[in-house]
């Protein structure tokens, strides 16, 4: 649970484009086994990264975070976007937070990190989109977005659903987190008997379309892992030549 790894994925795409650099953190769930300094440390080996943006995936809080802890985390990972734009979407246990939404949300845009609340953002023929969480039953479909083929389109969706509604749609790139590759053994076999989630970790492959789901900066509820690493993902993507 303390030492954290970083996962590079190399990618490649027929779409024309200018090689970006993401760097995808998800499932921080401060301050488990975590504390301002080690904080600190941990963002400065984020900062180091020199990505095109980072993407927040998701369950950064819970319902163990009080206000104070939540204030510490947001204003820290400020730091980041002195380097490149900060985007986050948020996770199941966002809505399980002691303080109120609009706290959070107030938060988080006061230290200059974008909210992508079933919105999307457009740069370098990439459009990224940040979806609600699953439990949003209110959320849009993949379809609603009307993604061109001609465009690289990115997901962020903290859990690892609608995979083939994703790949229907033209999504070239799914990023979420969740499921922390387990965390205790043995949690990960029972992802794998969720048909839609496709997997439980790391990088799949549908033909030219990739899903990459992250094992998360640390982990849920218990300070341990016996299962699976705590990491940050970097994913490098440039057009075939």
């Amino acid at each position: 649970m303390y030492t954290i790894h970083q996962t590079t994925y190399n990618l490649k795409t027929e779409k024309s484009i200018t090689p970006t650099k993401i760097c995808f953190i998800s499932d921080v769930h401060y301050p488990n086994a975590n504390n301002p300094q080690r904080l600190k440390e941990i963002t400065n080996t984020l900062m180091k990264v020199k990505t095109d943006f980072y993407l927040l995936g998701g369950d950064f809080v819970d319902e163990s975070t009080s206000k104070e802890d939540m204030e510490i985390l947001f204003k820290q990972l400020r730091r980041l976007t002195k380097v490149a734009p900060v985007y986050f979407v948020y996770g199941n246990h966002e809505d399980k937070i002691k303080f109120t939404r609009n706290k959070l949300n107030q938060k988080i845009t006061k230290n200059n990190i974008t909210i992508l609340n079933d919105q999307e953002v457009h740069f370098n023929n990439i459009t990224l989109i940040g979806r609600k969480d699953y439990t949003n039953k209110n959320r849009k479909k993949t379809k609603d977005y009307n993604l061109s083929t001609k465009t690289y389109n990115i997901i962020l969706d903290h859990q690892p659903q609608g995979t083939r509604e994703n790949i229907k749609n033209n999504v070239d790139l799914q990023l979420s987190g969740h499921t922390y590759n387990g965390q205790m053994f043995p949690l990960s076999y029972s992802y794998h008997l969720q048909p839609d989630f496709a997997g439980n970790y790391g990088k799949e492959t549908f033909k030219h379309r990739t899903k990459i789901i992250n094992s998360g900066l640390v982990g849920w509820d218990f300070p341990i892992r016996t299962e699976g690493i705590c990491e940050y993902v970097v994913v490098n993507i440039t057009p075939k030549k």
